[in-house]
């Protein structure tokens, strides 16, 4: 059991020393706020999906200029995709669900606006499950914050009423990247400065003589 335990322990360490830069945060942040100002599409859709598809390039671009010259890189194993995605699958399925009986007794089921008006509940539920998966993974707190802060915000910006109905699912994406990217800020400007690049620690020191 003592073996399992430090394995665990090894595993979390690892993977919270790999996202220690805070440029996973940064950049789903920017992703985000960028989603909340239309930056991308006017239509929804095209809002939501094309931030998705350059996050992990932009995520990995900037890995290799700033933190892979610092503290090497380590591949560590994915996770399995067929049980990311059921797994993301099984939590929109849930939500759907909870809302269609909510609906079905509370409000009109077939108002495809009302479905529309809870989606930033839908997308906080999500992210509180992936944050929770990386909090699970790192052991690292912060995480739970963010899950956190993702559920509630969902929750109060789905219940809130705005004159439009994607006003909310807007708001939502620029409270998470208002968070997020500060945090990411922060953590980045640490990383650098604990792990200068190779060659410029000793050019510091040639200058301090």
């Amino acid at each position: 059991m003592a073996q399992e335990i430090d394995f665990k322990n090894i595993e979390q360490n690892t993977f919270r020393q790999s996202q220690q830069d805070g440029l996973m945060e940064l950049v789903m942040g920017i992703c985000m706020l960028a989603i909340s100002t239309r930056m991308f599409s006017r239509f929804l859709i095209f809002m939501l999906a094309l931030p998705v598809f350059l996050f992990g390039p932009l995520l990995a671009l900037m890995r290799r200029r700033f933190t892979h010259p610092r503290i090497g890189y380590v591949k560590l194993i994915p996770d399995k995709p067929k049980s990311v995605i059921a797994g993301i699958l099984l939590v929109t399925l849930v939500v759907i669900a909870v809302m269609a009986v909510v609906f079905f007794f509370f409000g009109n089921i077939r108002d495809f606006n009302l479905w529309l008006r809870w989606c930033p509940f839908w997308g906080g539920t999500i992210l509180a499950g992936m944050f929770s998966s990386l909090a699970s993974k790192s052991g690292a707190i912060r995480y739970y914050i963010f899950a956190g802060w993702s559920l509630l915000s969902g929750i109060v910006l789905s219940v809130l009423d705005f004159e439009t109905v994607e006003t909310g699912t807007l708001l939502y994406f620029a409270v998470m990247g208002s968070l997020l990217i500060p945090f990411g800020l922060v953590q980045f400007a640490i990383f650098l400065r604990k792990y200068p690049k190779p060659g410029q620690e000793v050019l510091d020191g040639q200058t301090g003589n």
